[in-house]
């Protein structure tokens, strides 16, 4: 079977989806071609008119054809009609007759006019993606002359790309007593989550999630749990006890740790963390 490409000079379109090639289909054509970009016919394209059809419009626009030949047995192109909806399955019988004409086409298609004749086992199809993986990571990483992604690279890494949009940074907060502060924010809801460059004191970097105090619902003081993945503040967002049992309080410290310090007895502290935890809820 066939699948033939008009190619421009840009980004790959899809125009023709097993349709005959008809007055629509080229009106479909026409606006890609005119801009140079590259273009697909994805159709069967057994019938020579139609790939003359082809042809030509790609010879009045000066862009370049390629026919794409995919090597299917004619017996698998049947097997996978059961698969399909009865409206869109192809009868057998015209499943055999266009695998025969794309067999006995092979051999005229450079005399048809195609620039080149490409079988689908000799595309290198991890080459291509490697280099936009590649480009992709170069652009984020800064190395391609641009800024790159900088601060918010960790950001992507550890929370996914759609939690980049609804990234701020809070820069000059001190609620992270001198760790970077930033802020998950979409209409009412947020998360403050506190950047750790040296956690647990082993030069680790991570993520902390600003929650309630999970020693005493009426500590208004910040506490704060380590969060891994998107999914950790799914759950903590949406957590219906609004008690953290990993995280440790600004005020009451951790209780499993014997060298944090409770500081319920220093009012002045207490009240100033209060304030502080405060202002990051208005902000």
């Amino acid at each position: 079977m066939f699948a033939t490409l008009a190619l421009g000079a840009q980004t790959t379109r899809p125009w023709v989806v097993g349709q005959p090639y008809d007055t629509t289909s080229r009106q479909r054509a026409r606006r890609p071609m005119t801009e140079h970009k590259n273009l697909t016919g994805n159709a069967t394209n057994t019938e020579e008119r139609v790939r003359a059809g082809l042809v030509q419009m790609a010879r009045n626009y000066g862009v370049p054809t390629v026919a794409f030949l995919v090597s299917t047995p004619a017996s698998v192109c049947v097997e996978r009609q059961a698969d399909r909806s009865p409206d869109r399955a192809v009868p057998e019988g015209v499943v055999r007759r266009q695998h025969a004409e794309a067999v006995a086409a092979f051999p005229q298609l450079r005399n048809e006019g195609f620039d080149h004749v490409v079988f689908a086992d000799d595309i290198h199809r991890l080459e291509p993606l490697l280099k936009r993986a590649s480009d992709t990571r170069r652009r984020e990483l800064g190395w391609d002359g641009g800024d790159g992604l900088g601060g918010l690279l960790l950001v992507r890494r550890t929370f996914g790309s759609e939690v980049l949009p609804l990234w701020h940074w809070r820069d000059g907060s001190t609620l992270a007593g001198g760790d970077r502060v930033g802020e998950i924010r979409l209409g009412p809801d947020r998360l403050v989550l506190a950047l750790r460059t040296d956690v647990d004191g082993e030069g680790d970097v991570g993520f902390d999630l600003l929650v309630g105090c999970p020693h005493d619902d009426e500590c208004d003081a910040p506490a704060w749990q380590p969060v891994f993945s998107v999914t950790d503040l799914w759950k903590a967002h949406t957590s219906d006890t609004g008690l953290h049992p990993d995280a440790v309080c600004s005020v009451h410290g951790d209780p499993d740790d014997p060298d944090d310090v409770d500081q319920d007895d220093d009012p002045e502290g207490r009240a100033d963390l209060e304030e502080q935890f405060a202002a990051a809820v208005r902000e």
